[in-house]
């Protein structure tokens, strides 16, 4: 039975070595700089014990003079194995940007050694090669890696950072403040990271501000760990005591992994041996208060195995989004480098270059213009160009266009007649907000006029306008007056529409760019190819609408077609059978009439002949401005934005143009900067990294460990169980 149980505990700690030497792996490479790691982070302000609680759970010394664990982060990798070996790297930092210095802080790589005196000494090393001195006042993106396995070594990870601290001195200036509060912080943002806050018991808890940083990005507390040090320097059996067990219990500060307490060396005992120091530990805490706490949370011996359970659970909690995450970076960097494309020095890979954009170009273009949203363009990301007030995805061309075209229409509908008369179908409809928000409504305020108000305008101007007609018959050029002043608003609306159609697909075109090109490019193609094209649509546009437009400034009404011919009979029955009535006095129709009254009421239609006239204009007027709105909206759409910006929007950038292209403006287009080579050799070099990253994991055995069957098929079945290597 103990041999079953020593098996399964070397498997767990085989399985916890992979896991944890994959993540440094990781790190190794450089995946660090793109994903966020897991990882075991130890903060504290200086003096708190952080490299006591290093030293107990590493079972090795580290130095502890010359400030040597406050200039830089140190990450501590801790491994079991049979024997015992030492190594000492150097990661550079960030704002190393010259390669050659990068290279010579990694060049940094002393042998392994086993014998712990020797550690000191190879960290000097590693501090001069960083340019790190004791004078110095300033703080190292750089970090110092420790790697230590042996017998006795748990499998552990763990960063040690500068230690905080607030007050300047002449070795410690304002401007390390700073800087080590802003390390602290973006290792605690890491949302993979655990948090081990050192808390000294030697210290007011409420003087030390670490949790309450924590909490900044761990509001639920759920990734803290509070490790309490220096327990001996409290009074025996003193209210300060009580508060320290209290937190250990979890009492005062809830935090989800809990807390622990450990007992550092005193001053007169540094130089006692690891066990020793165990050994003193132990009875520290066998003694007093300390001994009604849970052998759990006190002593570095329980400390180590927590620490490598919660690392374990935490690795495999985040492993399926750390490897998802790598997956996101590498498709990011491949589409980063499609849209550079290959290099080109040449004439003709620079011709080759521009053709390949130019048929996708031409591909897109001819979807978008069919509604037929296919390829990869338009799966693509939508908020850089949409924010919350507004969905439209402009990379769908037809569709915006077509919602164009109807709140054109609608707006034509609405607000197409300068007046809006009263009792007619130029009154002002009912409208909701949704309809007074859209692009062609803005500004607009209805001027309102009465039917009677507008039949006796119409009197006055036919008496100053009379010509040759017959007495008794309005003149005929009156109808066309009267048009063009209520369609006054037609060329005005129109104008915004196709501008802003114009625009859409101005804005559709940079997109696609944005989409082909890498910003360079994108600029230099849209500059000098495609704004001149569009610039000459636009044109174009506008022409079509002034001979569109023109009809209705000037001419004569000439309808054709039976509509406006029923639409005026209809209006002149209805005007007739209304004034009859209101003659008659009577105002149902099932009352019987004597000729008598039919008499009186039609001469009275006879004495207002001259209202009748006015009337009849009035009519005349609206049947043909109703026929005529539809045309011209049904034009505005077809014969403008159809043939003049849709049409050639599929010839503006073809093969046909970069074939005619000579050697200097090639060259001037497609040719490579530096910077843009530069570009494709990191990103070249960040997606190798990136895929060494996830090949680490290949032998992990990632697949999930159970599949379920689809919802609309599931019966009442178990899920079927997959072979994995990661436990759960």
């Amino acid at each position: 039975m103990q041999a079953d149980e020593t098996q399964a505990m070397n498997q767990l700690q085989s399985e916890q070595s992979r896991l944890l030497d994959k993540i440094d792996e990781l790190r190794t490479i450089g995946v660090g700089g793109f994903v966020e790691l897991p990882q075991l982070v130890v903060v504290g302000a200086q003096s708190s014990g952080k490299s006591s609680v290093l030293e107990a759970v590493s079972r090795v010394s580290f130095p502890t003079k010359s400030n040597v664990c406050t200039r830089f982060a140190t990450e501590v990798v801790l491994r079991r194995s049979p024997t015992v070996k030492m190594k000492v790297l150097i990661e550079p930092g960030a704002s190393r940007t010259n390669a050659e210095e990068r290279q010579r802080i990694r060049d940094f790589t002393p042998d392994s050694f086993s014998n712990t005196s020797d550690l000191p000494n190879l960290i000097d090393q590693a501090k001069q090669r960083m340019g790190i001195t004791d004078n110095m006042h300033g703080f190292s993106d750089d970090v110092l890696k420790v790697e230590i396995s042996g017998p006795d070594k748990p499998e552990l990870t763990l960063v040690d950072l500068p230690g905080l601290y607030i007050s300047e001195s002449e070795e410690q200036g304002a401007e390390g403040i700073r800087i080590v509060r802003e390390l602290t912080e973006r290792y605690m943002e890491n949302n993979r990271s655990i948090i081990l806050a050192v808390i000294s018991a030697k210290v007011d808890y409420h003087l030390q501000n670490v949790l309450n940083i924590a909490k900044q990005f761990d509001p639920k507390r759920e990734r803290t760990m509070g490790i309490i040090t220096q327990p001996d320097r409290l009074e025996r059996d003193s209210e300060e005591e009580e508060n320290y067990i209290r937190y250990v219990r979890n009492e005062k500060v809830s935090l989800n992994l809990g807390w622990h307490v450990l007992k550092n060396r005193s001053y007169e005992d540094r130089m006692a041996s690891h066990d020793v120091r165990d050994e003193q530990e132990r009875v520290f805490f066998d003694q007093g208060r300390w001994a009604s706490l849970s052998r759990e949370f006190v002593g570095v011996d329980s400390l180590r195995r927590r620490l490598s359970n919660v690392l374990l659970k935490h690795v495999r909690r985040n492993l399926p989004d750390l490897i998802a995450d790598i997956q996101r970076q590498i498709e990011v960097r491949q589409k980063h480098l499609e849209r550079l494309g290959p290099a080109r020095s040449t004439t003709q890979e620079q011709r080759g270059y521009l053709l390949a954009i130019c048929s996708n170009f031409e591909r897109i273009v001819g979807q978008a213009l069919n509604g037929m949203y296919e390829v990869e363009f338009f799966r693509a990301s939508n908020s850089q160009e949409s924010d919350s007030n507004n969905s439209q995805d402009f990379r769908r061309l037809r569709a915006i266009i077509r919602e164009l075209n109807e709140c054109f229409a609608e707006a034509m509908e609405i607000r197409g007649h300068r007046r809006c008369i009263a009792g007619t179908t130029h009154d002002v409809p009912p409208t909701d907000s949704k309809v007074l928000s859209q692009p062609y409504m803005e500004g607009w305020t209805p001027i309102k006029i009465s039917r009677k108000k507008l039949e006796s305008e119409v009197s006055e101007q036919a008496k100053r306008d009379r010509g040759i007609e017959m007495p008794g018959s309005p003149n005929q050029l009156l109808v066309g007056s009267l048009f063009r002043d209520q369609s006054q608003p037609w060329e005005m609306l129109a104008r915004q529409h196709l501008l802003q159609c114009w625009e859409s697909v101005k804005y559709f075109v940079g997109l696609i760019l944005q989409h082909l090109t890498d910003e360079h490019t994108h600029s230099l193609l849209y500059g000098a190819v495609l704004l001149p094209e569009l610039e000459r649509m636009k044109a174009h546009l506008m022409e079509k609408l002034n001979e569109l437009a023109s009809h209705t400034k000037r001419g004569h009404p000439l309808p054709v077609g039976s509509s406006f011919l029923a639409r005026i009979q209809k209006s002149r029955t209805k005007r007739q059978l209304s004034s009859l009535k209101s003659n008659l006095g009577r105002s149902s129709d099932s009352i019987q009439l004597t000729m008598d009254d039919l008499t009186r009421a039609l001469s009275a239609l006879d004495l207002s002949r001259d209202q009748f006239a006015a009337a009849d204009i009035i009519d005349q007027m609206q049947a043909y401005y109703d026929t005529a709105i539809i045309t011209f909206v049904d034009n505005i759409a077809t014969l403008a934005v159809e043939n003049c910006l849709l049409a050639p929007l599929g010839q503006i950038f073809t093969n046909q143009t970069v074939n005619a292209m000579d050697e200097n403006q090639l060259k001037d287009l497609a040719a490579e900067p530096p910077f843009v080579h530069e570009d494709r050799c990191r990103l070249t070099n960040e997606l190798g990294k990136l895929q060494a990253g996830l090949q680490t994991f290949s032998v992990l055995g990632t697949v999930p460990r159970s599949m379920s069957r689809p919802p609309a098929f599931r019966k009442n079945l178990a899920p079927v169980i997959l072979s994995s290597t990661i436990p759960p």
